[in-house]
């Protein structure tokens, strides 16, 4: 599993209800569109607080070597609704398996550094990762997601079609990530 932080159910058959808020005058809200991701090794350290600028500008670095630097993708990208299985069970019962979800990113910055990022892709090594939107929401808490990061350049026949890198990941789930509001934004 990914996200590590499950949202706390009740063992007994009793319902919670959550609070919820809406304001008529100035309601909130956020827009689509992946247009960053940040990438990390897989044996990473984990944040204490993703939402504190000093502990991303201590790790972000697009040529370092060490073992908790992030790279930063730039590009579009987007992750549609997760697959999940409802199954029957006996009592009247209903179960939901772990949520798929299916992360694609498009980078069309198709340099010789970028291209040799996705060549490595192809070891089929973890990375984590967070995703942040285009609105500055950044998705993937202390821990990031962990996934096969996987990337690919098709060649298309037009001659004014602009190349791209696609990158996809998939990983499961119970609960969807995390989500703060970036400090780089």
């Amino acid at each position: 599993m990914s996200v590590l932080t499950l949202q706390a159910c009740p063992t007994d058959c009793t319902d919670s209800l959550e609070e919820v808020y809406f304001n008529e005058c100035a309601g909130e809200f956020h827009y689509g569109e992946i247009s960053k991701l940040y990438v990390a090794g897989a044996n990473a350290a984990d944040f204490v607080s993703p939402d504190l600028l000093p502990e991303w500008t201590t790790r972000l670095s697009d040529t370092g070597s060490g073992a908790d630097d992030i790279r930063t993708l730039v590009g579009i990208g987007e992750l549609p609704e997760p697959e999940q299985t409802e199954t029957s069970v006996s009592g009247n019962r209903t179960i939901y398996s772990p949520k798929t979800f299916n992360l694609t990113f498009d980078v069309d910055e198709t340099n010789d550094t970028n291209f040799n990022f996705m060549l490595a892709t192809y070891c089929n090594t973890k990375k984590k990762v967070w995703i942040e939107m285009s609105d500055g929401m950044l998705y993937g808490g202390k821990t990031g997601i962990e996934l096969v990061l996987k990337g690919s350049q098709p060649l298309l026949k037009g001659r004014k079609d602009v190349l791209k890198i696609i990158f996809k990941g998939k990983w499961e789930s119970a609960s969807d990530p995390l989500r703060c509001i970036s400090p780089m934004f």
